[in-house]
């Protein structure tokens, strides 16, 4: 049976390390004849959550901010696998993706997001992503998503020498055989 697997890149920069890794990743998951639906975070309007409570107050866990999240929400809730990629930034995940993750509030606690799985890729030019990683896991285990794979490529120059091919291979693989 097909599954649907959203990619969600965090990643400020186009052509990035994380979309060079994300793309291998993707390109592995079509191999294997699943669909991908792929959003740059970068290219959406997505405002901070306001810890308001209104959607906690609603009864529906309805967000009442307007933006890109209510479309990316359905998307969220439609995808059988959720991959997450991130630079690391300050041991941790981009701002972008924090902000998407904090906007899954509502829907953590609504219930509309439990028994997913998840993966995590990230790049780095130094060391932590022990960090990000751990992170990663709290975070699966908090809104009941399966961890099923990370990989994380550290070391990576500043410049646009790319994701070497050993690299992107792992990515495709990994991608490849998701377990389902």
């Amino acid at each position: 049976m097909t599954k649907k697997v959203l990619i969600v890149c965090g990643s400020p920069y186009a052509n990035s390390h994380s979309d060079a890794l994300a793309t291998a990743f993707a390109n592995g998951v079509k191999d294997s004849g699943h669909t991908v639906e792929w959003v740059k975070l970068s290219k959406k309007k997505i405002s901070p959550c306001l810890g308001c409570s209104a959607c906690r107050n609603s009864g529906n866990w309805e967000c009442i901010i307007q933006d890109d999240t209510q479309a990316l929400h359905k998307i969220v809730q439609t995808s059988d696998v959720i991959v997450l990629v991130t630079p690391l930034y300050f041991l941790t995940v981009s701002a972008q993706l924090k902000i998407f993750i904090d906007r899954l509030y509502n829907l953590y606690h609504g219930k509309k997001i439990q028994g997913k799985k998840s993966v995590l890729l990230s790049t780095s030019g130094g060391p932590g992503s022990d960090v990000l990683t751990g992170y990663f896991s709290a975070l699966c285990g908090l809104v009941g998503w399966e961890n099923i794979g990370t990989l994380n490529k550290g070391g990576l120059p500043r410049s646009s020498e790319g994701i070497d091919d050993e690299t992107k291979r792992e990515a495709f693989e990994m991608g490849k055989n998701l377990s389902f």
